[in-house]
């Protein structure tokens, strides 16, 4: 039996060729709503938009490890964290990972009609002994995914945990080559994504048109820092409807508090 991780350890990230394979196509991705996939579609138009700057923060600050957070609940977030990495896997020169974060309330694995039986949550808790959460590809593409088993759990507890930082740290030194983005708790409904960012790169901040307050956004921005923001999405995502033919609307706060001074 191997010894457990520690916040030391470093183990081999799930390539793309080991992951488990599931059954896609393009009507199954858009009955899902996941239209990231199809640059013909012009539904990514959106999505094409957030893959650009993050490509951009990329190249100029080697930003690898961006969380996707929202202030509040139901606006859109695990929406945006799936089409923003089904459009950077379209990009060849990178591996894009998309890994839910959100252990209480996750919904990658409904967005990707994953049934996974040991997920990031169970990794966390130990209750499966592997060296790295279950992993997804699905069919015809490029994406890998790390869902979770959402659930009761000590959530804030288990992102700080040796396991945990073993986790993330395998991700940091990873191939350069390796993007990831990480699905967060709203930042209100608990302190997990204040935990987790200290080991991220950025994140992107959702919000909802007419439901989320320029208070709960500015409040969020100073709790996870101005510097790491790579940008507010205004999300018109409407509990499974998109509406005026696109998931978030055609304005985007990228650049709302950046500097091109990296953040120390």
């Amino acid at each position: 039996m191997s010894d457990p991780p520690t916040s030391l350890s470093v183990v081999p990230i799930p390539r793309i060729e080991g992951a488990t394979e599931v059954p896609w196509d393009p009507a199954t991705a858009k009955a899902r709503g996941i239209f990231g996939f199809d640059s013909m579609d012009a539904r990514s138009r959106s999505f094409n938009m957030i893959r650009a700057r993050l490509l951009e923060l990329q190249a100029k600050r080697g930003w690898r490890m961006i969380g996707v957070v929202s202030a509040t609940p139901k606006v859109g977030k695990s929406f945006i964290s799936a089409n923003v990495s089904a459009a950077l896997s379209r990009d060849p020169r990178f591996h894009t990972y998309v890994v839910d974060l959100d252990l209480r309330r996750g919904s990658l694995s409904d967005f990707f009609g994953l049934v996974p039986a040991h997920g990031v949550r169970d990794f966390l808790d130990g209750t499966s002994s592997a060296n790295f959460p279950e992993a997804y590809r699905l069919e015809g593409e490029r994406l890998v995914i790390m869902p979770t088993t959402a659930g009761k759990t000590h959530s804030a507890e288990l992102l700080a945990s040796e396991r945990a930082q073993t986790m993330l740290r395998s991700m940091r030194v990873s191939d350069e080559r390796n993007l990831f983005i990480c699905d967060l708790p709203p930042v209100f409904a608990n302190d997990d994504a204040v935990t987790v960012m200290g080991r991220l790169d950025g994140y992107i901040l959702v919000a909802e048109e007419g439901k989320t307050k320029q208070r709960e956004i500015s409040d969020a921005v100073s709790l996870l820092g101005e510097g790491r923001l790579a940008g507010v999405i205004l999300n018109k995502y409407r509990g499974g409807v998109i509406s005026e033919g696109y998931g978030v609307d055609d304005y985007y706060a990228f650049g709302y508090g950046q500097t091109e001074t990296p953040p120390k």
